[in-house]
């Protein structure tokens, strides 16, 4: 059996409220953020490119695209990664391969022409 409260809810569709409406913009959610960088495009991701992301401590991830192959169907970045902080010696960490979307998500800043 219903209470009253479970058939006014089970029978009238509640419209989203202004602040469920806007706090996907703020957080990012499904839409994208209106604090968030424009993202790559995937066009612009080739050899030679150079990306980095900062995550706003003074930490700087520079990549340097090596080039691009396909793993199981899926567009792959093959990339050299340069980790800079502050107080620290720059780190070269080597060769790392991310999917295109994960790539492009993370280093949203392209660096140079």
């Amino acid at each position: 059996m219903l209470t009253t409260r479970q058939e006014k809810t089970a029978t009238t569709a509640r419209p989203a409220s202004l602040w469920r409406q806007l706090s996907g913009a703020f957080g990012g959610g499904e839409g994208r953020s209106l604090f968030s960088k424009r993202s790559i495009d995937p066009a612009s991701v080739k050899a030679g490119r150079v990306f980095r992301h900062s995550d706003g401590s003074g930490r700087c991830e520079t990549a340097t695209v090596v080039g691009l192959c396909d793993i199981l169907g899926m567009p792959h970045v093959r990339y050299d990664l340069r980790i800079d902080q502050p107080g620290h010696r720059p780190f070269e960490d080597g060769s790392r391969v991310l999917g295109m979307k994960t790539f492009i998500e993370h280093f949203r800043e392209a660096v140079g022409s």
